[in-house]
């Protein structure tokens, strides 16, 4: 009686990516099904663990996306009134670059 499969997997390689993959397969008599589920199979202990982000670094990660919008509509919004001549060029540069200063501070963080 044959093993019943029921859970399909499904991948896209590039070009680059299948071709060992291909001439493996063009010089052995298995298609492709069997020959992935051996690679698989048979390789699973040797793939490197990556570990699940933690609860708090999701949040982190979530609370820094929305700070960046919001340091994008500032930015947004001083060079619109500096090119209106709203805002004074000095004025403008100092705002830009704390705003430099706070990106480089949330980028260091994630590090």
């Amino acid at each position: 009686m044959a093993i019943e499969r029921k859970n399909v997997i499904s991948i896209r390689l590039t070009d680059e990516e299948y071709q060992p993959f291909k001439e493996l397969l063009e010089h052995t008599d298995i298609g492709k099904s069997e020959f992935f589920r051996a690679l698989i199979l048979n390789r699973i202990s040797e793939l490197p663990v990556k570990p699940k982000p933690t609860t708090d670094y999701k949040r982190c990660l979530f609370l820094m996306n929305k700070t960046s919008n919001n340091l994008n509509q500032i930015a947004h919004r001083l060079n619109l009134d500096h090119n209106k001549g709203i805002i004074s060029s000095s004025l403008y540069e100092r705002a830009l670059n704390t705003l430099i200063n706070i990106r480089d501070l949330l980028q260091g963080a994630l590090k």
